[in-house]
């Protein structure tokens, strides 16, 4: 089954204001991202995979989660 992306991120030690500050966003748009408040740009994604050393495919998302361009 896969994880969520709270759960890889939690597993790989790091905060929500650590992958904040490494994407150079704001906490509260990375919040969004893992609640599926929010779009994650295409770019983002492959950003995130790459931060916590995973493939993007192996990312579940809320429900409502959408890659926008």
């Amino acid at each position: 089954m896969k994880k969520t992306l709270a759960e890889i991120r939690d597993e790989r030690r790091k905060s929500q204001k650590d992958m904040a500050d490494i994407l150079g966003i704001a906490v509260s748009t990375y919040c969004q991202y893992e609640t599926g408040k929010r779009n994650v740009p295409a770019e983002t994604v492959d950003n995130i995979a790459q931060i916590l050393n995973i493939d993007k495919d192996d990312i579940f998302l809320p429900i409502k989660f959408t890659v926008s361009k």
